[in-house]
């Protein structure tokens, strides 16, 4: 165990972190941890958590904590004249449902376990609120300021009771760009806004008309898996206040059930890219917690997303497409397009004790692929690229993300496939990288999949990418450079997944296929 977790500083009920590095180190530590090992790290806060970590070892502390945590609630005057209050309040199974429910809202497990009830977390002298209309930063010593604003602007402070709609689309479209406001000069009093859902809805779930293979190397659960319905996954605008949050629920009893997730969660202090599969129990206390399966599987059959960094770098042009391949430690690179013909690789170079360690973690795979375009390349060259870097240009969402998994599937797997056979090894199908860098454009988009399962445990999950922001810079060739400096810092965007997760238990297959938008 990490000395971080041992020492777990608390101030005036929030969780304290000397310096956002000291944060980001310590979920690190914890975001793959057993919930064991998180709940401990709470407990030893001594905290009331805005959604806890429950497990048999804690159940009786929680469920004190949350009575204790009611209490509070009925001293809080905005709280008790809310819509919700009256009819919930003296009911704790229905208190406790609405806690179980901030999930949609806070979806990451361990960041909202680091939040107290207030949704509240402290780094050096400032506080951050997080609230369904943004996140709040202020000095402690202005902290009744906040208050008081959140007041007059009649501003949730809890998020078990909401803003009027009216009013959080009024404050927020006016401070739309993702960036930090002040919003009150004299008591220093910032502002960052959360992404309200565009008009139209968010997320369906459905079918592509180009649905790539399963990645799981069982025939007959491939066929299970392929019958399993696309779950509609977006219920509720709370789900897109921090990013992106795609869930599916299949309650096959009525305490257990399967939960699957699709995330690209954006916190201001963190941020956490991923998928997960998790079977849960629904305890004496009303609250779910994980309880260990027979096997559980976890599958991406295909996850786009891209970066954009136009406005930080714009490469030297470049003569020739180049694809590189990494591997086990070694470089394999091809000159100008010789990748993508049929079966014949002249020019090809080799590199080996190459390491993508110091790689950031989305370039991490048992096989990472780097497309890097030239200056001059041709926007009618279709048949490469399917139509890619043309929907790019033309700024078209939905076709780049389609466009991205043709390109993936049809020719990327198939050419990394022939290359290995004539290697002598089996072709790959699963967890493989592929980044396609329309270096003219400053764009960079990454598609993935990944299969992994496990016996007789609770949850399987794949961290893409975590952190505050990746870091990265294009080197003169377009090639990927690890960066920390501030103007290398960027998000993922537009997360789209086609996805299984499924668990075992008594004999008995159980679980959910997600399939977001434009898949």
């Amino acid at each position: 165990m990490s000395n971080r977790l041992l020492s777990p500083k608390a101030l005036n009920g929030r969780a304290y972190f000397e310096t956002k590095t000291l944060l980001q180190e310590t979920f690190d530590d914890l975001k793959d941890a057993k919930d064991q090992t998180v709940a401990d790290y709470i407990d030893a806060l001594g905290i009331t958590s805005l959604r806890p970590i429950v497990t048999e070892k804690n159940e009786q502390n929680i469920y004190n904590k949350t009575k204790d945590r009611i209490a509070q609630l009925r001293k809080n005057a905005r709280y008790m004249n809310s819509f919700r209050a009256k009819a919930s309040i003296d009911n704790i199974e229905v208190m406790v449902d609405q806690i179980n429910g901030l999930e949609e809202i806070m979806g990451d497990d361990t960041f909202s376990a680091l939040l107290n009830s207030n949704g509240e977390i402290q780094v050096g002298d400032d506080i951050y609120k997080y609230t369904d209309v943004g996140i709040f930063i202020v000095k402690d010593k202005n902290y009744e300021a906040l208050n008081r604003y959140l007041e007059k602007n009649r501003i949730a402070d809890n998020l078990l009771y909401l803003t009027d709609d009216g009013l959080r689309t009024s404050y927020v479209s006016s401070r739309y760009l993702p960036m930090i406001y002040v919003v009150s000069v004299d008591d220093g009093i910032s502002y960052y806004p959360v992404t309200l859902p565009s008009a139209g809805g968010g997320y369906s779930g459905g079918s592509s008309t180009n649905s790539p293979p399963v990645t799981d190397p069982n025939i007959q659960m491939a066929n299970f898996i392929n019958s399993l319905p696309s779950c509609s996954t977006y219920t509720t605008f709370l789900q897109s206040l921090f990013g992106d949050s795609d869930m599916c629920v299949d309650q096959y009893e009525s305490k257990r059930r399967v939960k699957s997730k699709a995330y690209n969660y954006n916190y201001y202090l963190a941020y956490n890219l991923g998928v997960k599969v998790k079977h849960q129990y629904k305890g004496w206390t009303g609250f779910w917690r994980k309880e260990d399966v027979d096997e559980i599987r976890l599958g991406v059959i295909a996850g786009t997303f891209y970066y954009d960094y136009s406005s930080y770098f714009n490469p030297a042009p470049s003569q020739n497409r180049i694809t590189t391949i990494y591997n086990n430690n070694n470089r394999t690179i091809f000159d100008a397009n010789t990748f993508w013909t049929p079966s014949y690789y002249p020019g090809v170079y080799s590199m080996s004790g190459f390491s993508t360690q110091g790689y950031p973690t989305i370039f991490k795979d048992d096989i990472y692929i780097e497309d890097i375009l030239p200056f001059n390349y041709p926007v009618t060259n279709n048949v490469a690229d399917y139509g890619l870097y043309g929907a790019l240009q033309a700024g078209n969402g939905q076709l780049k993300h389609e466009n991205l998994n043709k390109l993936f599937w049809n020719e990327t797997i198939k050419r990394v496939g022939n290359f290995w056979q004539s290697l002598g090894k089996s072709k790959p199908d699963n967890n493989i990288t592929y980044s396609y860098n329309a270096a003219p454009l400053g764009k960079l988009m990454v598609a993935k999949t990944f299969y992994n399962h496990q016996y007789g445990t609770s949850d399987v999950h794949k961290t893409f990418d975590w952190g505050f922001q990746i870091g990265f810079t294009i080197n003169s060739n377009g090639g990927i450079n690890p960066s920390a400096s501030p103007g290398a810092l960027k998000k993922p965007q537009e997360f789209k997944t086609l996805m299984y997760g499924i668990v075992k238990r008594n004999g008995q297959w159980h679980g959910s296929k997600i399939a977001t938008a434009n898949y």
